[in-house]
């Protein structure tokens, strides 16, 4: 489940009729069963490992980077995700199935933007 800074309103479900149009590039990667559950439980390891945490905290971005770096080194994914999805860019979509599986776990997180000192976007932090 995911609440902004303020705790007023906690969400438990993508509201897909409110969705910007790019959420259905990760639509079409979740029909892809064994590139999305691959990256899938990559990201409930980072999950897991953030609950053991004193204070649970995840920055997307470093997490991603960190995954798709390691993806790079064992296994065909990025080519396979080239193949099969030309027209998306996997660290977008990997920050999209991060932010649906926090939306699915059973412990409320906190969703905050931070945008580094010198950089141009924004990261999407999550912290309990």
């Amino acid at each position: 489940m995911i609440t902004d800074i303020h705790k007023k309103e906690v969400i438990t479900e993508l509201n897909i009729s409110k969705l910007p149009n790019y959420w259905f590039k990760y639509f079409e990667y979740e029909k892809d069963i064994e590139l999305c559950n691959q990256t899938k439980n990559e990201l409930l390891k980072v999950i897991e490992i953030a609950k053991k945490m004193d204070s649970p905290y995840i920055d997307s971005q470093i997490v991603i980077s960190k995954i798709l770096t390691e993806l790079g080194s064992k296994h065909s994914f990025h080519r396979q995700f080239s193949e099969r999805f030309p027209d998306s860019n996997s660290g977008k979509v990997l920050g999209m199935q991060l932010y649906n599986i926090i939306l699915n776990d059973c412990d409320v997180w906190i969703f905050t933007k931070k945008k580094p000192r010198n950089h141009e976007f924004s990261h999407a932090v999550y912290f309990k």
